[in-house]
């Protein structure tokens, strides 16, 4: 029979812990003791504080702070939410690249002074502006660009916080049992790292406070064009969609919406808004009938929408303006088909020696 017993005993004068098997197995005594001894790796750790100073920085998996995963996700949350703003997901890699843009300007030796700070948010409004031709685009990649940052200084004075603790621990080695040549050491170490933190912190700070008054400034100067902009890219974005599906660009998103908000919300005079079409159709060779009939649509989804750009009084004016336009485009038309119906009937009445 077997009759096998695990017994322990403990050590007062060591903390190891001694463990063996004993008793009959097969009719044949057994004595195994395992002494509870460190692998000689785990001793030479000991011997340089390294594997106390491990088991003090290390927490249990569950309640680590992941501050990388953590910030990835909120950084792709926040590139949706202002994408989708405007339609604009497509767009996503050029949001990513133009907040780097913005945020490298920090980092110029002659915006880093505090009497070059409208230097410093001129620089931003110009690179938003060299990227972004629309002032909704502009105010919207500002709005971005913000949310980020403000996430990144969340993240940078958590690290601090962290760091902070790291040097309260490596500033006692007695009562946290670290080898105290190690503990200079790593002291040193986690302060310089303090230092670039903090460091970053301040320019973060600075170019929150910039991005915040240019788009204070940029809304002073088109607060009203911004606003439209909001309201109507979206729409002229499904208008587009649904008859374009995935070939419809931002561009023409944004040009429909643009059009729409300068030339017929803004309309006085039916005319005006024709004889400014001829203009660009002669360097652009836009065809009237896909002009009105984009006008014509964005208008319908505008009127229907529950956040109409404009006061119904008003939008009722723009419905009978662009009936006048669409009534001059038909005038135009016909006449150029009568001229040409002209000149083809003397074409042909013609002698042949006159030709």
């Amino acid at each position: 029979m077997t009759d096998v017993r695990k017994i322990q005993k403990t050590d007062k004068s060591n903390s190891n812990a001694m463990s063996a098997l004993q008793g009959v197995y097969r009719g044949q005594p057994v004595l195994i003791v395992q002494d509870g001894a460190l692998s000689a790796i785990q001793g030479a750790s000991n011997a340089d504080g390294f594997e106390v100073t491990k088991q003090k920085l290390r927490e249990p998996i569950l309640r680590r702070h992941i501050v990388s995963k953590k910030f990835f996700k909120e950084k792709e949350k926040i590139l949706a939410t202002y994408t989708e703003r405007l339609g604009q997901n497509r767009q996503a890699r050029q949001y990513k690249e133009a907040y780097a843009d913005l945020s490298r300007q920090q980092y110029k030796s002659e915006y880093r002074g505090e009497e070059n700070q409208d230097a410093f948010r001129d620089a931003l409004l110009f690179k938003v502006a060299e990227n972004f031709g629309e002032v909704t685009e502009q105010d919207n990649v500002l709005e971005y660009a913000i949310a980020v940052s403000a996430m990144e200084q969340e993240t940078i004075e958590i690290e601090i916080g962290q760091v902070k603790k790291m040097i309260a621990l490596f500033s006692d080695p007695q009562k946290n049992a670290i080898n105290p040549g190690f503990a200079n050491v790593e002291r040193m170490k986690w302060t310089d790292k303090m230092a670039a933190l903090e460091d970053h912190l301040k320019t973060n700070r600075a170019l929150q406070d910039q991005l915040l008054h240019a788009q204070e400034l940029l809304r002073k100067a088109h607060g009203q064009e911004i606003r439209d902009g909001y309201n109507l890219i979206p729409k002229a974005a499904a208008i587009l969609n649904q008859h374009y599906g995935d070939h419809g660009s931002k561009e023409s998103a944004i040009s429909l919406a643009v059009t729409y908000r300068d030339e017929v919300l803004a309309m006085i005079n039916p005319l005006d808004v024709f004889e400014v079409f001829i203009r660009r159709q002669e360097k652009k060779r836009e065809n009237f009938r896909l002009y009105i009939d984009s006008m014509i649509a964005l208008f319908g989804v505008d009127m229907a929408s529950s956040n109409p750009s404009r006061s119904k009084e008003e939008l009722h004016s723009v419905r009978d303006g662009l009936f006048r336009v669409e009534i001059c485009g038909q005038i135009f038309d016909n006449i150029g088909l009568l001229g040409k119906e002209v000149r083809r009937m003397f074409s042909e009445t013609m002698p042949s020696s006159t030709l």
